[in-house]
């Protein structure tokens, strides 16, 4: 009888044994995480992992910033600088590589992913673009250019400019809400208008600047396989440098290349409409 209870006992400190050692194997963050339900990521749109709002402050040469929680309604008068060689290659503050021939910007306090429209007020040009930086840090100055936005602008050579920046949508909002700005930021009296038509035969989307011409062939090819048949590249010279710029199209009319922007948007935030 002694030998079946010192055997029962023994039998049952075993299994206490065994039971802490397999709590101990499993820590409490992993049963957490495997009985989290699981997210399809395919139902996630792949900007929410890129462009993270980062709406927290954030402190610069002793200064504190206080980024903005929504861009809606931000309209801005100020001078535009742009910035090139010392950032080209490097990340952004979004997670992007800075690309001086692209077309984005770095502002101090819009959120990271915020689309701005850029009105430069001295010859009426303008560029949508995406503010995936952060900066200037200079006294007196709103908004810093990539190269290719100042380009766009007709500010490269001066350096500086003044501009109105108005914010028009963002790529953590549907695209719905991009569209609308859009259409609101035309004058009433345009819906009587017949569609404008390109000067030179049609409308062009600009959707990538490459130094390496096979990659904006890779590029230019899966355009004209995405339904964007008449889809080019154009080489020329920026910043003393040969660069191969890849453009959707060919579209008929203003209308018919702004509805194209809204797709090619979703994949190329940078795109914007070259006539």
């Amino acid at each position: 009888m002694r030998l079946i209870r010192i055997f029962l006992i023994g039998a049952l400190l075993t299994a206490l044994g065994g039971c802490s050692l397999l709590s101990s194997s499993i820590t409490p963050d992993r049963r957490q995480r495997a009985s989290a339900p699981q997210t399809d990521s395919r139902n996630v749109q792949r900007w929410q992992d890129v462009y993270d709002p980062k709406t927290d402050p954030y402190t610069v040469l002793g200064r504190t910033y206080y980024p903005l929680q929504d861009a809606r309604g931000y309209s801005e008068v100020g001078v535009a600088s742009w910035y090139g060689d010392d950032f080209h290659g490097k990340k952004t503050a979004s997670g992007d590589v800075y690309d001086m021939y692209a077309v984005s910007a770095a502002h101090k306090t819009l959120p990271l992913g915020t689309v701005v429209r850029v009105t430069n007020l001295q010859n009426g040009r303008q560029v949508d673009l995406l503010v995936n930086d952060r900066g200037p840090f200079v006294d007196g100055r709103i908004i810093d250019l990539s190269y290719g936005a100042a380009q766009q602008l007709g500010s490269a050579r001066q350096g500086i400019a003044k501009v109105r920046v108005t914010a028009i949508g963002s790529y953590s909002a549907p695209s719905s809400y991009l569209a609308s700005n859009s259409r609101q930021s035309q004058p009433s009296r345009a819906a009587s208008r017949p569609p404008q038509q390109a000067a030179s035969g049609g409308y062009y989307i600009q959707v990538g600047t490459f130094a390496v011409e096979e990659n904006a062939l890779k590029l230019r090819d899966r355009l004209v396989q995405s339904g964007f048949p008449g889809s080019r590249i154009r080489t020329m010279i920026q910043g003393g440098r040969e660069v191969h710029v890849v453009q959707a199209g060919v579209f008929r009319d203003m209308d018919q290349a702004r509805t194209a922007l809204i797709q090619l948007r979703s994949e190329f935030p940078g795109s914007f409409i070259d006539s």
